[in-house]
């Protein structure tokens, strides 16, 4: 059984994380951590599965960087059970290329070990990030727009 995370560590490393601070963040993972973000990876390739240390970094500090500047996160709520920590939030960006605003929900399930992170998974409102990148409606049906009300999330 681990230890328990302190809430300072927790809260330390998510601010790292909410405005993208390398330095401060690369202390808090550890060499073998394991980043997973949930999303159509045509669309958002970001997404997926990354594992060490370099290679997260390298994903937050240039890959996402690519598509999305100014990106911040903003925690709703958090909770710390032992070494697991939730959090439910919105972040907020601007697509590079033409600036426009972006904004979704976001839920991260983060894993620590002796205080640091060992794995971390993400989970988004995809649908509404994908069609906010896009710059429009993800589906249209015989001429008109198909509305979220129209689909069912499972």
């Amino acid at each position: 059984m681990t230890e328990p995370v302190r809430r300072a560590v927790v809260e330390d490393f998510y601010k790292a994380l909410a405005i993208c601070d390398m330095q401060a963040l690369a202390p808090f993972l550890d060499d073998d951590v394991v980043w997973t973000i949930s999303g159509p990876i045509d669309v958002l390739p970001f997404c997926g599965q990354r594992s060490g240390k370099a290679v997260v970094l390298k994903l937050l500090d240039r890959d996402i960087p690519q598509l999305l500047e100014k990106r911040r996160l903003y925690p709703k709520s958090m909770v710390i059970d032992g070494d697991r920590v939730a959090v439910l939030g919105k972040l907020s960006a601007r697509r590079r290329d033409i600036g426009h605003a972006i904004s979704y929900r976001i839920a991260q399930f983060i894993r620590f070990r002796d205080e640091k992170v060992v794995e971390y998974v993400s989970l988004s409102d995809s649908f509404d990030a994908v069609e906010q990148v896009l710059g429009h409606p993800l589906v249209r049906q015989a001429g008109r727009q198909v509305e979220n009300s129209d689909f069912i999330s499972v």
